[in-house]
């Protein structure tokens, strides 16, 4: 038997390591197994085994589920609807049609369309969790503002913005929905143009 001072030293997990005082990295991980996985499996202990990370870890940094779960869901926002990038302004979204026709793209392709799939399904299991849908209801609010004083900016009466801007988020939800559950993207995507369109008319009797 070999004494005390053989003892072999605690081998550290290199990952604990590196999340140890890293929220942002520990948030992100969070949200990419909850891309993966569903909402369904989002509980702290379940991320920090993906994570390789200590459950007090992700206590110490996001204190309850529900702190860590409204993270995400304000971080999956932020990737489709109402990333404050493409609410800037028309000239710097960098897509042709103004930033409405920005968030369509950005919610719709790639890996906006994931974020958004996870959005969905996480509201969907907030009829029957009310953690959840408190969660939620904080990030849609302060969505809804930040499109509100979008459209202040440019030009929309501000009695009506926040109408306008509920109306916006609550279409794009319900057509992006229909193009996930049915796959008919050429009829839904002609639904979201009709939408547009409309909204361009409103636009011009702003007068701005």
């Amino acid at each position: 038997m070999g004494s005390a001072g053989d003892e072999e030293p605690e081998r550290v997990d290199g990952r604990r390591l590196r999340y140890r005082h890293r929220r942002e990295e520990l948030l992100q991980a969070a949200t990419e197994h909850a891309l993966e996985h569903g909402p369904a499996r989002l509980s702290l202990r379940r991320i920090a085994d993906s994570a390789g990370v200590g459950h007090a870890a992700l206590l110490h940094h996001f204190g309850t589920r529900e702190k860590l779960v409204a993270e995400i869901v304000e971080r999956v926002l932020d990737r489709t609807f109402t990333g404050p990038r493409v609410l800037a302004n028309e000239q710097r979204t960098g897509t042709e049609g103004g930033p409405l026709r920005a968030l369509w793209q950005q919610a719709t392709t790639g890996s906006g369309e994931a974020h958004v799939r996870l959005f969905l399904a996480i509201t969907g299991n907030a009829l029957h969790d009310e953690a959840l849908a408190a969660a939620v209801r904080r990030s849609l609010h302060r969505r809804t503002g930040l499109l509100e004083a979008a459209l202040v900016r440019a030009g929309c009466p501000p009695p009506e913005a926040g109408a306008l801007a509920t109306l916006v988020l609550g279409t794009l939800r319900g057509l992006v929905l229909d193009r996930l559950l049915t796959g008919d993207t050429a009829r839904v995507d002609a639904a979201f143009e009709v939408f547009a369109l409309g909204l361009d008319r409103r636009r011009e009797s702003w007068g701005g």
